[in-house]
């Protein structure tokens, strides 16, 4: 009997043996299940605990994983997960599938786009023939549509390209087959490219043209063409739409009104541009200095003046601004007061002199304001002299040159008119002697001024006589 119970606590004990040995479940755990990573890549870690040998597979080419396989283990392991710099602008994701026996867990892996790459950031390289830029712009002027010249903007700056191929070209090749890309003014078209410089500018494309990676159709926003106008801005003078000329009316980014040109396709001048002029439009910037096509036009229609207009019969001329380029000092909408439907053919001895002292003055006059509407106009009545553009088209030589202002302040109008013959000129100051009522311009022009505003208020201040007025010149 004492045999028989050792048997029996002996049998007892070897099953209890057998059952303690009974393999636990399949587990996996971890400690995190998402990665994050900047553009720059790099590392990171990931800590698992498993009872399985276990394998992990990377997702996407631009991770690794160490190590790719391990045992089983009572204590956390760790896996060095390594992502390549995202030189792109998106954001990229992949998944890690981490497998133990037959358990699968997936960990997600995000890294950031690189900062955008901008027009300034280009604009600060060093010309340099062997670095390529992927960059990004708007199309704001297209000046060649054989080789792909244009100028294109960020919210950073602009920049011209000279030359854009559909591929890569050798340095000094240039296949024409810009037309085939189908750009437009208003299309956001991204390009690789050189940065280079010409004479000191600096330029995308070059001797070695950039080439096409892709484009989001868009369309130009700044501006508009009608044939007249109802519209009752106080600046806008009469318009009709028989006459010929058409309105090219252009905006701020932000859709406020920057200024219109009544174009005069004959003479190819502007016989007037109106714009409202505060201190809160005059903005603050520098000069762009790229005279430039109005996209709101062909280019048979308007002057192109990437240089000084060549000597018609009558000698030589400046790009003369109606709308002063300091008048409009934020990048974007400076570059659009040289637009070449904005230029007309002016003495240098004017332009530099007392035409730009009265641009001057008339800044001061405006922040002194509530709000200045100014009409700056020219006329061509009579006159046979004509210089040439770059195409060799005749552009008529003004014989000569008007402002006309009407003043807001405190709820009050008051007016005032300037005539100069397109000849030197160089008092040195703005005197009483060069202004004179607006109704004496309206005469001497054929222009009637102010339209918008009431019947009585109108003919009030069109018939005052600004040296008269004490505020003029004591401001």
């Amino acid at each position: 009997m004492k045999v028989l119970k050792q048997i029996l606590v002996c049998s007892l004990l070897a099953a209890l043996a057998v059952a303690c040995t009974k393999p636990a479940p399949a587990s996996l755990n971890l400690l995190s299940a998402v990665l994050t990573f900047d553009s720059a890549g790099g590392t990171e870690e990931v800590s698992i605990l498993t009872n399985q040998s276990w394998s992990v597979r990377a997702g996407a080419d631009w991770l690794t994983v160490t190590p790719p396989s391990g045992s089983a283990s009572d204590a956390y392991q760790k896996l060095t997960v390594t992502a390549q710099g995202n030189a792109a602008e998106t954001e990229r994701t992949a998944e890690l599938t981490l497998t133990a026996g037959e358990i699968t867990k997936l960990i997600q892996v995000k890294q950031a786009g690189a900062p955008r790459f901008t027009i300034r950031d280009f604009r600060a390289k060093k010309a340099d023939a062997t670095t390529w830029y992927q960059l990004t712009g708007e199309i704001a002027s297209i000046e060649n549509e054989e080789y792909g010249n244009f100028f294109i903007f960020d919210e950073t700056g602009f920049v011209y390209v000279y030359g854009l191929c559909e591929k890569q070209m050798p340095k000094g090749g240039n296949d024409q087959s810009f037309s085939k890309l189908g750009l437009k003014v208003g299309d956001s078209v991204t390009m690789m490219t050189l940065r280079s410089e010409y004479n000191g500018t600096i330029e995308a494309g070059g001797q070695t043209p950039a080439y096409f990676v892709s484009k989001t159709a868009g369309e130009y926003k700044l501006g508009k063409k009608v044939a007249s106008t109802k519209a009752g801005w106080l600046e806008l003078p009469a318009t009709s739409a028989s006459d010929g000329q058409d309105l090219l009316i252009h905006k701020f980014p932000d859709g406020r009104r920057n200024y219109a040109a009544y174009y005069d396709y004959k003479h190819l001048v502007s016989t007037w541009v109106a714009y409202p002029l505060c201190a809160g439009n005059i903005g603050s910037g520098e000069r762009t200095d790229k005279f430039t096509l109005n996209p709101l036009l062909k280019r048979s229609e308007q002057p192109y003046l990437p240089s000084a207009y060549k000597a018609g019969n009558a000698g030589s001329y400046d790009r003369g601004h109606q709308i002063a380029s300091a008048d409009r000092w934020d990048f974007r909408v400076n570059f659009e007061t040289f637009f070449g439907t904005n230029m007309t053919p002016q003495d240098n001895g004017l332009n530099g002199d007392d035409w730009a002292l009265l641009e001057g003055k008339v800044r001061d006059w405006a922040k002194k304001s509530d709000t200045l509407y100014v009409v700056t106009g020219c006329s061509v009545e009579g006159s046979d002299k004509y210089v040439l553009d770059a195409d060799d088209k005749q552009v008529t030589v003004p014989v000569g040159y008007y402002k006309a202002l009407l003043r807001l302040s405190g709820g009050k109008y008051s007016g005032a008119a300037f005539w100069f013959d397109n000849a030197e000129s160089k008092k040195g100051s703005i005197q009483k002697s060069m202004s004179m009522s607006i109704d004496e311009l309206e005469k001497k022009v054929g222009v009637d001024f102010f339209v918008n505003l009431d019947a009585d208020t109108q003919k009030a201040v069109e018939a005052q006589h600004p040296s008269d007025e004490s505020w003029w010149w004591n401001n």
